[in-house]
């Protein structure tokens, strides 16, 4: 049977179209010429900058990976790497892990990275009621030194995701014990890392290259930050010269539009990453969501190839799993056809019968309202256009959608207290998911909606984040996503794209693995 596609969906999405047809791929920033080592690197940021405590959360995420290290790195795929420790040993029943420091490395006052700065900078963050979000805080009973340059982890419980968590810059990433004052408050932002934080205020920050640091050293010597909240300057700021990076789905993201726009410029480069974030349509089972029979009619309503492609403006893929392919443990691909007839279908055998434009079943109204932030544009997702595009494409089968827009504060504190029918809602990325979204998403406080907090999948998530081998991980979370997909507990819209644009000096930046690291060390500058 041939679909139909909703006239009205589409109208609502044709303002978009004609980007989708000027946009291309771009390939890296390097040319034939020599680039010089040395110079400053100019980068635009769309946020302030706070505190710079890497035990802490009011700060800059992409000054600290540049500064602070951990004992293990992410690398590409979720291949776990070395990093302030060169080697890890998990005993056979997953209580205790030791790893070996590496020997040489100095933080940037030069005092030495050891097992007691190790340990020091560890009880600064676990077991404190600050950083109960993350498992690992919970999970480590005892920090001990067994010996020099040894440290050994302690846990309650064998937690598989443990390591994966300790690759996380805040709280994980190691500063001088003297970045403190006498009373142990933070004063100074002192690491390990291959740049030094030289000045910072809320709106500008500079890092000079540490030229003591233990591994591959930077090419350029400088990196200044210029905090441009308004992206459209952002972007007037790289075609102009004024700086000569930006991107990422936080530092200073560039909306679909703007993509297509620097793709056209020839003395700018768009490069694209793998992509690490899934966004999707979420419901609140405690309200008029909970009924299963509109669930699977929005699933069947909504044309999620036409809206990643227009709205996205073609540099997005649809999704069809909770987290992107990259992510480990994504899962099989579900099977989500736009079938707008099943969806009346459905809710005509649900009792919700038409009258009008849209539908009653027992006297009430099939209305449900989307939240979304005010903000016209969140990173890469136009939320008032995507909530339009929504409504449209459910008006078709019925289903009445009001759109409740709030400011973005709010919309999180509405998320958290259930106050919403329908809205967007996206995984965190590399290195947090798998194990930092299902944790506050699928598991916890059921006032707190979440995506899907139900007995049968908090067993399933247990299973896989305690399981004591991959195999039995995998399956766990496999069934999990198996009661997500029979339950339509939620619709998988597009994988984010991941894009940064660097200007004519700017040679060898590679995409950085995940959104929260920032790693310059192939760059370098040609002016």
């Amino acid at each position: 049977m041939r679909v139909r596609r909703p006239a009205r969906a589409l109208a609502t999405l044709a303002v978009l179209a004609a980007l989708v047809a000027g946009c291309t791929a771009s390939g890296s920033g390097d040319t034939d010429r020599t680039a010089a080592t040395g110079g400053t690197l100019r980068v635009a940021n769309a946020n302030e900058y706070g505190d710079q405590d890497p035990h802490d959360y009011n700060g800059d995420w992409f000054i600290a990976p540049m500064v602070f290290e951990t004992l293990v790195k992410y690398g590409q795929g979720g291949r776990l790497e070395p990093g302030l420790a060169t080697s890890w040993q998990v005993a056979a029943d997953g209580l205790t892990i030791d790893f070996e420091l590496r020997t040489g490395v100095k933080f940037h006052d030069d005092t030495p990275f050891d097992e007691q700065a190790a340990k020091w900078n560890l009880d600064r963050w676990v077991g404190k009621e600050s950083h109960s979000w993350l498992a690992a805080s919970k999970i480590i009973k005892a920090v001990e030194v067994p010996g020099p340059m040894k440290l050994r982890l302690r846990l309650g419980r064998a937690y598989d995701p443990l390591l994966q968590e300790l690759t996380f810059t805040r709280p994980p990433g190691f500063m001088s014990p003297k970045a403190v004052d006498t009373s142990g408050k933070f004063t100074k932002a002192i690491g390990t890392g291959p740049w030094r934080l030289e000045q910072i205020t809320t709106t500008a920050a500079s890092l000079v290259r540490n030229d003591g640091y233990w591994g591959a050293k930077p090419k350029i010597d400088r990196v200044e930050f210029s905090v441009r909240k308004d992206s459209q300057t952002r972007v007037s700021a790289l075609r102009a010269g004024e700086v000569d990076m930006l991107g990422g789905s936080y530092l200073a993201p560039i909306s679909p539009t703007e993509a297509v726009t620097l793709g056209k410029d020839e003395r700018v480069t768009v490069l694209h990453g793998d992509p690490d974030i899934t966004v999707m349509l979420g419901f609140n089972l405690n309200g008029i969501a909970g009924d299963k029979a509109i669930r699977e009619a929005v699933r069947y309503a909504l044309d999620r190839e036409t809206l990643t492609k227009v709205l996205y403006a073609g540099q997005a893929k649809a999704a069809t799993t909770l987290f992107a392919p990259g992510i480990p443990d994504a899962g099989a691909p579900q099977s989500l056809p736009f079938d707008p007839d099943q969806a009346r279908r459905i809710l005509d055998a649900a009792g919700w019968r038409q009258e009008g434009k849209g539908r009653v079943k027992d006297g009430k109204q099939l209305v449900l309202s989307l939240r979304i932030p005010s903000t016209a544009a969140v990173g890469w997702q136009d939320s008032r256009l995507s909530a339009q595009a929504v409504a449209s494409a459910l008006g078709e089968v019925g289903i009445t959608v009001n759109i409740v827009a709030v400011d973005e504060a709010t919309f999180y504190d509405d998320l958290h207290a259930g106050k919403y029918d329908l809205a967007f809602m996206e995984t965190y990325g590399a290195p947090y998911d798998p194990s930092g979204f299902v944790v506050g998403f699928l598991t916890g406080d059921r006032k707190d909606p979440g995506l899907w907090k139900t007995d049968e999948v908090e067993r399933l998530i247990d299973g896989a984040l305690y399981a004591r081998d991959a195999a039995t991980r995998a399956k766990n979370y496999q069934d999990a996503w198996a009661v997500l997909n029979r339950e339509a507990a939620f619709v998988p819209i597009a994988y984010r794209p991941r894009v940064w644009a660097v200007g004519p000096a700017v040679k060898g930046f590679q995409v950085p693995h995940t959104e929260y690291d920032f790693d310059l060390s192939t760059v370098t500058l040609q002016r």
